[in-house]
């Protein structure tokens, strides 16, 4: 039994990490749909969001970043939804003068869904850009997206977040997720956007419930169940400082992968393979990832229970990776203040672990956070 356990276990765990990223690869290379992408003869007006809360220091840089696009400034128009602010954020977007700013403001913090929502409701133009204040615009974002909306089946783009500094380096885990990203778009939606970076269809967007922790998957499955896609667009750069902590890193994986719990409550249909587009990236990209630290104990109590000599070899190859992982922590993290590809590993399972608990026992309000 304990053999039979860990092979199932072991090959769930090769299946989410290797099997599929490569299964996809090939359905991206072999299935993908084309995009028809072109530039409009005559530009649109856009709008952007910001969604912010005491953003004093920032956010007037932030609106700076937003005009200096390469886009017509008369045809860009910004909405800065102040989430119950109690710093001078208000006062500081007002003293920039700029009629094409809007200013939201009410004195309640909700958190982002309730803003969107409120966003939502005074948007005046077809096409909408989705921002975080702490983040800043490469120049020609919006060169680089417009184009894929000649294409009618497109509902959204997400564009690339790049982390410039930390205190660890996320670079090859972020690399690894972009890469399966690419294919998901490339064979036909990806399932969540980067919330830093991406454009919308207006029409196609949801009211966002209230408290909804993950607004990026919920507003692309929603525009995915009226048959549009999303997709990626690699070239158009945002750029952000990244966690300056494991702990804060852990934090926010807590709150996100315990986020997917509550939108498969509130969006029960991306469970139904018959009703859900996407429900094959969703089940392998998404729900795989939550199970994966179960999967993880049982291949380490499994291993230890057989006799088999594979089984003793992955069991004594766990006792290595994780020992490793603890030296890591206490002499590079601890010390240094470095983080590697295996802690970034272990905090992310650690994250899924405790995210399932927390769903559970914390009403799910409690996980958003000012932002």
């Amino acid at each position: 039994m304990a053999n039979i356990i860990l092979e199932c276990s072991l090959g769930f765990l090769i299946y989410t990490y290797l099997l599929y990223p490569l299964i996809i690869w090939l359905m991206a290379k072999w299935f993908g749909k084309e995009i028809t992408k072109r530039m409009p003869n005559q530009l649109p007006q856009i709008t952007v969001v910001l969604c912010v809360y005491n953003s004093e220091k920032i956010i007037e840089a932030r609106i700076r970043n937003i005009f200096a696009l390469c886009y017509p400034t008369e045809k860009l128009n910004v909405i800065v939804v102040a989430d119950g602010c109690t710093d001078n954020s208000c006062e500081k977007v007002q003293s920039l003068g700029l009629d094409n700013v809007k200013l939201v403001t009410y004195e309640k913090n909700h958190g982002k869904s309730y803003a969107l929502s409120q966003a939502l409701q005074n948007i005046e133009t077809d096409l909408v850009l989705f921002s975080d204040v702490r983040q800043r615009f490469e120049e020609d974002v919006l060169q680089k997206m417009l184009p894929y909306f000649s294409d009618e089946s497109i509902g959204a783009v997400t564009g690339n977040l790049l982390i410039e500094k930390s205190s660890g380096d996320p670079g090859l885990y972020w690399r690894y997720e972009k890469a399966i990203r690419k294919c998901e778009s490339d064979y036909l939606s990806i399932v969540g956007v980067t919330g830093a970076i991406y454009m919308a269809r207006t029409k196609l967007l949801p009211i966002f419930p209230t408290n909804v922790v993950l607004d990026d998957m919920y507003g692309p499955l929603s525009i995915i169940r009226q048959k549009y896609r999303v997709v990626y667009c690699e070239e158009a750069y945002a750029y952000d400082s990244g966690s300056l902590t494991l702990k804060e890193e852990f934090d926010r994986k807590v709150r996100t992968l315990a986020g997917n719990y509550q939108l498969f409550s509130l969006l029960p249909w991306t469970l139904n393979p018959f009703k859900n587009p996407v429900f094959f990236e969703l089940f392998s990209h998404k729900i795989c990832r939550l199970l994966v630290p179960y999967f993880m104990i049982l291949t380490f109590i499994s291993s230890a229970l057989t006799n088999h000599w594979f089984g003793i070899f992955i069991f004594y190859s766990q006792l290595f990776f994780y020992g490793l992982t603890l030296l890591e922590y206490f002499f590079f993290y601890k010390k240094k203040g470095k983080t590697s590809f295996i802690l970034s590993f272990i905090m992310l399972n650690l994250a899924a672990l405790k995210a399932g608990l927390v769903y559970w026992i914390r009403p799910t309000s409690s996980l958003w956070k000012n932002h």
